[in-house]
């Protein structure tokens, strides 16, 4: 069969989505992303709710956590680092909407599809035999048995063989949602976590009397399926639905693969870094690891709201300026992104500062998770969030390299990042523990991202200028927000006295962390008015195109 070339890339001056409009075109499928992303997470966040309150910080939990990891490292390394290092790159290639060219499309992601199925179907029908293994390599340097018990060993083996046919349904639906994203259909794949976490949700909700902690891994197989089926229509609707083929040796497939291989080997080194860091954590106290779990739900949530909104809907658009040698156009586009990114991180991660410990009461503090557990996790979640900042930066920079073809560089700077996580963690877990583990996290999201900034500033700019003009003003409205709320939350701390009953005592929790956002958000709102800061108005408007189109030019 013919090989069709890939089509001719347009000037940026002819690209629809070039200059202002590019700009423009990323805020509005970054706030479809995010709005997809604040039901998945919110759904994510009752799903940890419901897991704190029914399981709390302790070996059930920790079981759950483990076998959570494997999955999640077996997905990693198979398929999900593919998505924005070589698939979306690649594929973005094939976007135009001539027969020919979605043929291609449907052959090439056909392909990679098949191929996904057969490796990671062996992979993970390897993994559920030799759970038993698996299980012995993420707890036996904290102790294994010894630390927790042989029934808490035995409940974690059984939760990795029910959680394990899950990275298959995922793969599958990684390949899907990478055509989508190429073509700049960005609500399906934005709505399929929320869906996942949903369906986490009912499994809980249906069968945790019966099932116990089984309960989540079940949902997470089914939500997986979901993924799957939710990326079939909009695919069919545009022509596109992968045929799944034989053909491996194509360019575009060997394409992908050549770009993954780096990813895959920086993956590789990061897995050992996450397997150490499993294992001290499995040791480091009955109750470490679940706080650690529900703080990072937290810092995550932030994090997909912003950093992985934007990044991805920047992705693209930044392919398509590289491969057309648009270098003034991609280096624009990458400074709005990061400007974008300053101006949602900073109030995230200062808020949460100020007022992490009404926060993690109010979400985590009942059922099985005590005042001590809760403590706990606000510990982990203040230790976390300098490297949530840091991380922030750092995937989109991260995402601009990869529209560059370019995904070595970052590779190799993650290699030296673990190296810092692994000085800094073996340095502070004996004197400080589970903080201590938490620390060396954020120190790698630190180190990275800073390699990260000046490679990205000697190689192709980042606007430094703009850039640094937007990021002064965010920074002095988010420190003012951040005030306001630590301030208002501390006299209303004061003013409301604690009352008996479980409900009252569920409302003044509710008042001490709504009331302080909302002043916090407003002064923040106000600040950026009156700065002037540009990316709030870029952002507005991209909402009101997609919610008023009719009135919005």
């Amino acid at each position: 069969m013919t090989v069709v070339t890939a089509p001719q890339e347009r000037s940026a001056s002819s690209d629809p989505i070039a200059g202002s409009s590019a700009t423009s075109g990323i805020a509005t499928a970054a706030l479809i992303i995010m709005l997809g992303n604040v039901l998945s997470r919110a759904l994510g966040l009752a799903r940890e709710q419901l897991a704190s309150g029914l399981f709390g910080t302790g070996d059930a939990i920790a079981a759950f956590t483990v076998a959570d990891n494997v999955h999640t490292l077996v997905f990693d390394l198979a398929v999900s680092g593919m998505l924005q290092a070589a698939l979306i790159p690649t594929l973005a290639q094939w976007a135009a909407p001539d027969s020919a060219t979605r043929a291609e499309l449907r052959r090439i992601s056909g392909a990679l599809l098949t191929l996904v199925l057969l490796v990671v179907g062996t992979v993970t029908s390897l993994g559920i035999v030799f759970a038993p293994a698996l299980v012995r390599g993420m707890t036996a340097l904290g102790g294994g048995e010894e630390a927790r018990g042989p029934e808490t060993v035995a409940l974690t083996i059984t939760l990795v063989r029910w959680v394990l046919p899950a990275v298959l349904l995922l793969s599958a639906g990684t390949v899907l949602m990478a055509v989508l994203y190429a073509l700049g259909r960005v609500t399906a794949p934005s709505l399929s976590l929320a869906a996942r976490n949903a369906a986490i949700v009912t499994s809980v909700t249906l069968l945790s009397g019966t099932l116990g902690v089984r309960s989540l891994a079940l949902g997470i197989v089914v939500g997986a399926g979901l993924i799957v089926l939710l990326q079939l229509l909009p695919l069919r609707r545009c022509g596109a639905l992968p045929r799944p083929n034989l053909a491996f040796g194509h360019p575009a497939v060997r394409e992908t693969l050549r770009l993954y291989l780096p990813i895959f080997l920086g993956l590789m080194v990061s897995t050992v870094a996450v397997v150490i860091d499993r294992n001290l954590a499995w040791g480091a106290g009955e109750d470490a690891l679940g706080a650690m779990r529900y703080a990072t739900t937290l810092v995550q949530l932030v994090l997909g709201l912003v950093a992985a909104a934007i990044s991805l809907a920047a992705l693209p658009t930044l392919s398509r300026h590289h491969a057309a040698g648009d270098e003034a156009a991609f280096r624009e586009t990458l400074g709005r992104a990061l400007a974008m990114v300053t101006l949602l991180i900073l109030p995230a991660t200062l808020g949460l500062a100020a007022i992490g410990r009404p926060t993690v009461e109010l979400l985590f503090g009942h059922g099985q998770t005590g005042d001590a557990e809760a403590r706990m996790i606000w510990v982990a979640l203040l230790g976390y969030l300098p490297g949530t900042l840091c991380a922030a930066y750092d995937q989109v920079l991260i995402f601009a390299f990869y529209a560059r073809r370019n995904t070595r560089t970052p590779v190799l700077v993650g290699v030296a990042a673990v190296g810092v996580y692994f000085l800094v963690a073996v340095s502070l877990v004996r004197p400080f523990g589970m903080l201590g583990l938490v620390l060396a996290n954020s120190a790698q999201f630190a180190a990275h991202a800073a390699v990260m900034w000046v490679l990205a500033r000697r190689g192709f700019g980042v606007g430094d200028a703009a850039l640094a003009r937007s990021a002064t003003r965010c920074a002095l409205a988010a420190l003012g927000s951040a005030v306001t709320s630590f301030v208002s939350w501390w006299v209303l701390l004061t003013l409301i006295p604690e009352p008996s009953g479980d409900t009252a005592g569920v409302v003044r929790e509710m008042a001490l962390v709504a009331i302080p956002i909302t002043l916090g958000g407003l002064v923040y709102v106000v600040a950026l008015h009156t700065l002037r800061v540009e990316e709030m108005a870029l952002l507005r408007r991209g909402l009101l195109r997609r919610v008023l189109p009719r009135f919005v030019g």
